[in-house]
């Protein structure tokens, strides 16, 4: 999440990003980074050129990119692991699923209600009342 803020903050539609770049500004081991990024590309949440001017960038405006949307493009569904009626599942594991199933719902509901816009409103919000003075 922290490398599509950044990318929403250092980018735009004519300026690309370094993945380096944002590797050191995020803290992202580049590898990892790398891997995440193709990920997001899959998803159609990046584009990324090749090459000396190349780079990588948001695909759409960040008001139409949600917080959900990338983190099912990187961890995939945000569901909880199920019980299988009748594999031995006892009205407890049921009830403690129903309960995961509601979680689930909300926690659904919340990261596809959050926007990049917001995020990054929110991280400059936040950076803008940092005081490092002694």
């Amino acid at each position: 999440m922290r490398a599509v803020v950044d990318l929403a903050v250092h980018s735009g539609p004519t300026r690309l990003s370094r993945t380096a770049e944002v590797a050191r500004r995020t803290g992202t081991p580049l590898k990892f980074l790398e891997a995440i990024v193709s990920e997001l590309r899959r998803a159609g949440i990046v584009e990324a050129r090749r090459g000396a001017e190349g780079g990588v960038r948001l695909a759409r405006s960040v008001d139409r990119i949600t917080a959900g949307q990338v983190w099912r493009a990187v961890d995939g569904p945000l569901v909880s692991p199920s019980v299988e009626r009748g594999n031995g599942a006892d009205g407890n594991a049921l009830a403690v699923q129903w309960l995961w199933t509601q979680v689930d719902r909300v926690v659904e509901r919340e990261v596809d209600g959050v926007t990049l816009d917001e995020l990054v409103k929110r991280a400059q919000q936040t950076s803008s009342t940092l005081d490092f003075s002694i």
